[in-house]
């Protein structure tokens, strides 16, 4: 039995290049699957967004065990799947996105090759890191779109994030990671705002709305910002803070003088902080 696997890249490696028009359309594919089964199933409010009962329908088995080098993994024989979440997932909305995320891979049919109906396809996904295979990219495109759908979700990013609190709602009421729920919020507000993922006092890679124009480099994370203060003391201030463009910003951008908020969340067991910017219009 033929078993070919396909592992996610780390976050660390580099950037993906700009998509192209055929990568736009596959996700696109990807978040109108994810819709069509928010459509099928009635969903009015996240309480119903039932993955246990997605994955019976798809005869897929849902299993939690020690996983080496990966926090997902799925494996299909035919019409049969199974879906394998690492035990050192705790944060239920991980866990829950990475359900949806190989969920996603299913639905999606990202088949690794050509295989017969006997032969068994394995993948091990790290669901959210940057630089992953653009599959990998379109099954969390998929997981965002079935857990905070559009039509549910979007009314709660139309505020300006003062704080942390609008995307806090949203980790609550629809039961995702705080992460993915800043991601979710950077796409779909109006506001420009975006979430910078740091590790090891390096920003890794950056997500913006729409409207945030910026150019944020893969530099060392600058003084005066909350992320820099986690690497330099190990703690962040619970409040968020206004800093200058610069200390994020490339000199070339515009409006690089503005000033900036940052609210900072550590992720302790990666060595990692996400910020989230918010550049208000005046």
């Amino acid at each position: 039995m033929a078993v070919r696997a396909e592992r996610d890249r780390a976050a660390r490696k580099p950037p993906r290049k700009a998509k192209d028009k055929g990568q736009e359309l596959r996700e696109e594919i990807s978040k109108a699957a994810a819709l069509h089964v928010f459509t099928r199933l009635g969903v009015t409010d996240p309480a119903d967004i039932d993955l246990d009962a997605i994955a019976a329908e798809l005869n897929a088995e849902i299993r939690f065990e020690d996983l080496e080098g990966a926090t997902a993994r799925v494996i299909q024989i035919g019409d049969r799947a199974r879906i394998i979440i690492s035990t050192r997932v705790v944060d239920v909305g991980a866990i829950r996105f990475s359900i949806a995320h190989e969920i996603g891979h299913i639905l999606c049919k990202h088949y690794v090759g050509h295989t017969g109906p006997t032969d068994a396809v394995e993948r091990l996904c790290s669901p959210l890191h940057s630089g992953g295979t653009t599959t990998e990219r379109e099954a969390d495109v998929f997981a965002a779109e079935l857990l905070m759908p559009r039509p549910l979700v979007t009314s709660w990013c139309a505020v300006a994030p003062l704080t942390f609190d609008p995307v806090r709602a949203i980790s609550s009421a629809f039961g995702t990671s705080v992460l993915a729920s800043a991601m979710r919020f950077v796409e779909l507000t109006p506001e420009r705002c975006a979430v910078v993922y740091t590790k090891q006092g390096r920003v890794q890679w950056a997500k913006k709305s729409p409207s945030f124009t910026g150019w944020i480099p893969k530099r060392s994370v600058a003084p005066g910002s909350a992320a820099f203060d986690y690497f330099e003391r190990g703690s962040i201030g619970e409040s968020s803070r206004i800093v200058p463009g610069t200390t994020w910003l490339s000199s070339k951008a515009e409006r690089v003088d503005a000033p900036i908020y940052e609210h900072a969340t550590a992720v302790p067991g990666l060595g990692a902080v996400f910020s989230l910017l918010w550049m208000p219009e005046s």
